[in-house]
């Protein structure tokens, strides 16, 4: 028999327990640990990131650059970038960011992805693990055009209410509806924008909501509308999530790494400047476990994306946690592992 020993994140929140094997699945149990080990680490379920941009790994954005001028349709130094690029060349490096995200045991990524219904293909053949959410190269939100994108895509998703105005986000919300498909948006992600109507077009999730008022974050929760907050984007920006004030009011709280152009795919570090965030604002660092475990499922509980939440279930992932403690899992940079089999967790 073999031991893996630690911590368990299980019933929402981490205790001490362990897997074990005899050759076969991985069994985990909570617990002490009823021999020796060979490796500890921290035992959950494979990890969801909430919210990417994976086409734009090949940008080099200057330090000093603001938000607009680096990620703004259509001018942005990332669209030009887009436009600009053979689509063999960012092919090749989306499949590099899934196989990263693989072995950062990500089991699924929801990218918002740029350049039309060809974009979305070329996701699509790059990277079976995402959940790929498009949007139109257009501004004029041709139904016909909106159409093409969800014949391919697992929905649609926006930039925000600012960039494309209220009657063409309506239009897409309308149609990603109609084809039972997700709808997602950016949302008060520089500026606040109006909660009430973002929230009239039923959004699955918005991401970002960093100047939204509590009001705002309370109607969230009461229309059970998830956040994904994306932490170290949000800094290079000078940006500070208020995921203090987010928990407070109730809402369900994702992760996400946003533009691969500024993060990697890698839910530790991601983690551990979000319970950052989260310590500095008085709240409870080790909140963050169940936003990272949890958030992530609720934003896959869509019914156009059954198929990749059921691979959430397939495995346990072993983050090393060296420190001995499951906060010293996220500074880790150590090898994930992924194994087959069940428990408590």
């Amino acid at each position: 028999m073999r031991y893996i020993g630690g911590f368990v994140y299980s019933e929402g929140r981490m205790r001490r327990g362990y897997a074990r094997t005899d050759g076969a699945e991985w069994s985990v149990e909570i617990g002490d640990c009823p021999a020796g080990t060979d490796f500890q680490g921290v035992m959950i379920p494979p990890l969801v990131n909430g919210h990417t941009h994976c086409a734009d790994a090949g940008v080099r954005p200057e330090r000093g650059m603001g938000l607009l001028e680096l990620v703004a349709p259509p001018d942005g130094l990332k669209h030009r970038y887009l436009r600009e690029t053979p689509p063999a060349v960012i092919g090749r490096d989306m499949r590099r960011y899934g196989e990263e995200s693989r072995e950062n045991g990500i089991a699924a990524f929801l990218d918002f992805r740029e350049g039309g219904e060809a974009g979305c293909r070329l996701l699509r053949s790059a990277c079976p693990d995402a959940a790929v959410l498009g949007r139109p190269l257009s501004g004029s939100f041709d139904q016909s055009e909106l159409d093409g994108i969800l014949s391919v895509s697992d929905g649609l998703a926006l930039s925000s209410v600012t960039d494309v105005g209220p009657p063409n986000a309506g239009r897409a919300a309308d149609a990603a509806h109609r084809a039972e498909k997700v709808f997602a948006i950016h949302a008060s992600e520089r500026t606040r924008e109006d909660i009430d109507t973002i929230l009239s077009m039923e959004p699955a999730f918005v991401v970002h909501m960093a100047a939204a008022t509590d009001g705002d974050m309370r109607k969230c929760a009461d229309a059970g509308v998830p956040i994904v907050v994306c932490a170290r984007s949000n800094r290079f920006f000078g940006i500070v999530p208020p995921i203090k004030r987010m928990l407070n009011a109730g809402c369900d709280v994702a992760l996400g790494t946003d533009n691969a152009m500024l993060c990697g795919p890698d839910m530790r570090p991601e983690a551990a400047e979000f319970a950052s965030v989260l310590s500095a604002q008085g709240g409870d660092p080790s909140d963050v476990w169940r936003c990272l475990v949890e958030g992530g499922k609720k934003i896959l509980n869509q019914p156009s994306l059954i198929a990749l939440a059921k691979k959430t279930e397939e495995e346990i992932v072993v983050l090393p946690c060296p420190g001995g403690s499951p906060e010293s899992a996220l500074a880790s940079g150590g090898a994930v592992r992924p194994l087959i089999g069940r428990g408590s967790i």
